[in-house]
């Protein structure tokens, strides 16, 4: 293999890592803009900055969890968790707490969300359209995931184009606006609490954890974790802050627009651009990515349990059929009442407090005792998967 085709795979590889961080954050908090708008945008020029500072901490700490995952040889996030927290290596629960605390939270703010676009179509009950998007939710679990699970790869990336397609126009249009807010000064909570709602946000966003540990494997160097980290650092940095100095373009109208505005602020913006086309696109996509992404997430959680809940049950239960029927049905109904809450509190509060959580258990630990393992098992020689 020539030094040319080994840069390739090592450029293709990286990118890859990337792309799976890029694509575990835009969920439907991220492709509705609803948490770009509550956690950077309301808080006027500290928000236009804070993205880049909020995900810079992040790509260090994936880097030292994709790290350890190498030298440890596995793609299991609980033995990295194990590893980490060792001696006390039961704290791994705590990460599990949390994972699953934020994959219900999420998969939540996607039957609001696509509740709510279903109830623009056909003015119905807010009951009534949860129910369904509850009901399509479990057909296409127990009949389509694996269709679901081919298709998402393209559902992500018609949602990332014609996501960054609005970010883009909508801040060139309104340049002049964000001119006007930069050179005003405008911060009206300060500068302290925005940097700790940044923090708070790189908290949360550890849910790219276990995906990142999944996907790791080719990265056999430090410098291809390096570069990974900071390649994804790029992605998301500024995809997150590019919809921030869009969404700060658009303030005044998305404020008078009230909550039901501000529970899908891209979809607004994309309307007040005037491109017909680009909306209605948009619209179907967003739709699409977030039943596929309400499937995905569910199905991850019947899977992980499917062998673990009735397992040794007798009658209908031993078929696994069956035990994934009942493990969806129970992860939907749940999701449904954190749903009743709406998609801007399941943000605003879940999200939050889930992100405090991950501070103390992700962030804080692999900064600190993580790194220093890592550093100590390079220094004597245990490297794993890495070849340098």
């Amino acid at each position: 293999m020539t030094n040319a085709t080994k840069q390739t795979i090592g450029l293709g590889a990286t990118f890859s890592v990337a792309s799976v961080w890029f694509t575990t954050h835009a969920g439907a908090g991220f492709a509705t803009g609803n948490q770009a708008w509550q956690y950077y945008a309301v808080y006027g020029i500290p928000g236009m900055i804070f993205p880049l500072i909020s995900m810079g901490l992040l790509a260090l700490v994936l880097r030292e969890i994709m790290i350890m995952s190498q030298v440890l040889g596995t793609r299991s996030y609980g033995d990295v968790m194990k590893y980490a927290y060792k001696p006390y290596d039961k704290l791994y629960i705590a990460f599990e707490v949390f994972y699953y605390c934020i994959v219900l939270a999420a998969v939540g703010g996607v039957i609001s969300s696509a509740a709510g676009m279903i109830q623009e179509i056909i003015p119905m009950n807010t009951a009534i359209a949860t129910v369904i998007v509850g009901i399509v939710l479990l057909v296409l679990i127990i009949f389509g995931a694996d269709l679901v699970r081919r298709v998402a790869t393209v559902l992500g990336i018609l949602i990332i184009v014609s996501g960054f397609t609005i970010y883009i126009i909508g801040f060139v249009t309104k340049l002049d606006v964000l001119g006007q807010t930069v050179a005003s000064g405008y911060a009206p909570s300060g500068w302290l609490y925005p940097l700790w709602q940044a923090i708070v946000y790189c908290g949360f966003q550890c849910v790219a954890i276990p995906a990142m540990v999944a996907c790791c494997e080719h990265l056999k160097t430090k410098s291809s974790i390096n570069m990974a980290s900071f390649l994804g650092f790029l992605m998301n940095g500024f995809g997150v802050a590019l919809t921030v100095w869009m969404l700060i373009g658009f303030r005044e109208g998305l404020e008078a627009g009230g909550a039901s505005v501000l529970k899908l602020p891209t979809l607004y913006v994309c309307e007040q651009l005037g491109i017909p086309v680009l909306f209605y696109f948009y619209k179907i996509c967003l739709f699409c990515c977030l039943i596929s992404t309400g499937v995905s997430c569910i199905f991850g959680l019947v899977v992980r349990f499917e062998n673990v809940l009735f397992k040794n049950s007798t009658g209908i239960m031993s078929n696994i059929m069956s035990r994934r029927i009942l493990i969806s049905v129970l992860c939907i109904a749940v999701c449904m009442g954190i749903s009743s809450f709406g998609l801007t509190n399941i943000v605003k509060i879940g999200y939050k407090y889930c992100g405090y959580l991950a501070i103390v258990i992700c962030v804080i630990p692999f900064l600190t005792i993580g790194h220093k393992k890592n550093v100590e098992d390079l220094k004597n020689g245990k490297k794993g998967l890495l070849i340098d």
